[in-house]
């Protein structure tokens, strides 16, 4: 089997339910993080109290129900709108909406988990630990967590970061993934910094503190102020020409009566007209705004959608 780190003891007086109990805390904190909030710097610290909680697991399994804990956080804060969509919108029985939403929110808390017990199975220092493997692996967690069986991508750390923080510079390079890693890395040098020179024992037979990780300092200091240069940078410019009109139109049909199918004949009756209503270049509607299959939709009705873009020389996006 592979080799794993040395177990280092939790704190004394904190018990495995404890520690569980604080990444859970921990990863509901990292909510607010988001918007309409929008407090940037808490992912930092909650994902380096996260990375503090892995240091001090004795094996993979702790770790994967540290990192477990944490995500439950995380998502039982972060997709509660689970819940008002099955039972406002799905009118599903509210302890039925109320247990699915908890078994959602505990399989996507898997994510987190794998990462912790990757990041156990893999011996490293503490710094190489703290600013690239636990970057990388949670990184890729959010990727894969996005991806697999067609993926759930919300609550990237990565997202949390725009548009106010310096990190937000990374995004036009690096993808919303990108900033979930520079923003992990940024927490483990966070971590590593706490682990080195508060959280530490004296190393030395004096009773002096060990080196100072000025490499943990260097990426904490140095990884906003690369953000914010390349914020600097104009990476996108104006086509020449006149800018083109776009049109957003929304027919505000609510939920109860979207899906029933006697309303399908006026939905689209709402939309035609809206659509012939703007003369903009580029008309968008909403998500699921007819609520059908394309193979469903009447093909004279698409193709007076298709004479009116025509007619203005542009386009609609349905």
């Amino acid at each position: 089997m592979p080799a794993e780190f040395p177990r280092r003891p939790a704190r004394r007086g904190l018990s495995r339910t404890q520690l569980r109990i604080i990444a859970l805390a921990l990863g509901a904190a990292t909510v607010p993080g988001f918007a309409p909030f929008g407090v940037f710097p808490l992912c930092l610290f909650t994902l380096a109290g996260l990375q503090l909680l892995w240091n001090r697991c004795g094996n993979t399994r702790e770790a994967a129900a540290i990192g477990f804990a944490f995500g439950l956080g995380l998502f039982l804060a972060g997709v509660s709108w689970v819940y008002v969509s099955l039972y406002d919108f799905g009118n599903m029985a509210w302890p039925l909406a109320a247990g699915f939403t908890l078994l959602f929110c505990m399989y996507l808390a898997c994510f987190p988990a794998l990462a912790g017990a990757l990041l156990r199975r893999c011996p490293a220092s503490s710094g190489m630990r703290s600013v690239l493997l636990f970057p990388a692996l949670w990184a890729f967690s959010e990727w894969f967590r996005g991806w697999f069986l067609s993926g759930f991508p919300w609550l990237a750390v990565g997202y949390a970061q725009v548009p106010a923080s310096p990190l937000a510079g990374f995004a036009p390079v690096l993808g919303v993934f990108g900033v979930s890693l520079v923003t992990a890395m940024t927490a483990g040098a966070v971590a590593w910094l706490a682990e080195e020179k508060i959280l530490a024992r004296p190393k030395s037979s004096d009773g002096s503190a060990g080196p100072f990780p000025w490499a943990a300092a260097t990426i904490l200091i140095g990884m906003p102020i690369l953000g914010a240069g390349l914020q600097r940078v104009e990476w996108t410019r104006p086509l020449p020409g006149d800018p083109i009109t776009v049109a957003l139109v929304q027919g505000n049909i609510t939920q109860d009566l979207k899906w029933r199918p006697e309303q399908a004949a006026a939905t689209l009756d709402t939309y035609a007209k809206l659509v012939r209503g703007s003369q903009a270049a580029l008309i968008v509607l909403p998500e699921t705004a007819l609520p059908m299959f394309d193979v469903d939709v009447p093909k004279p009705y698409l193709d007076a959608l298709a004479a009116h873009a025509r007619q203005h020389r542009g386009d609609i996006l349905l």
